[in-house]
């Protein structure tokens, strides 16, 4: 067996890797060995799109601390998500938005987009789209407790 084959042995699944180095009766390989896994590149560390002000309380991704929202533009906290408690807030930062569609919520049915976290893409809780029974929800955000951590300035 050449040095290559040992080499590459680990490659290879158990019982041919076993049988190439342990068996004087194994046939030599023919053809091309196999590709080598490519190594794996770290690349440097994503940046937030937007910080929010250090002297103010905020909320952060509870997954990868990406700032989301003031403590100030905090509505609501009587609202509830598909897995508990949320938050209802004026605006946030670093989020993006799916599209709109209609779905029933407690309330009702509701025309609303999924938002998530643009720095690792988890789903933190949905957009009010358009709403002419309650005025007040429409352009707002919902945070799911479970998706935030409160940040900075915080007794």
């Amino acid at each position: 067996m050449c040095v290559a084959q040992v080499l590459t042995a680990h490659l290879l699944p158990p019982w041919q890797a076993l049988g190439s180095l342990c068996s004087p009766w194994a046939a030599p390989r023919v053809g091309p060995l196999p590709q080598a896994p490519a190594m794996v590149r770290i690349s440097k560390p994503k940046t937030f799109q937007a910080y929010l002000d250090d002297c103010h309380r905020r909320y952060s991704c509870a997954h990868c601390r990406a700032h989301l929202a003031n403590h100030d533009d905090l509505i609501s906290k009587s609202f509830q998500g598909s897995q508990g408690r949320a938050y209802l807030f004026n605006s946030v930062v670093n989020v993006g938005c799916g599209p709109a569609e209609e779905r029933v919520l407690l309330t009702g049915l509701h025309a609303v987009a999924d938002i998530h976290c643009e720095n690792c893409k988890t789903t933190l809780g949905w957009k009010y789209a358009f709403e002419s029974s309650q005025k007040y929800k429409e352009g707002k955000y919902i945070i799911e407790l479970n998706h935030m951590i409160k940040d900075n300035g915080w007794d």
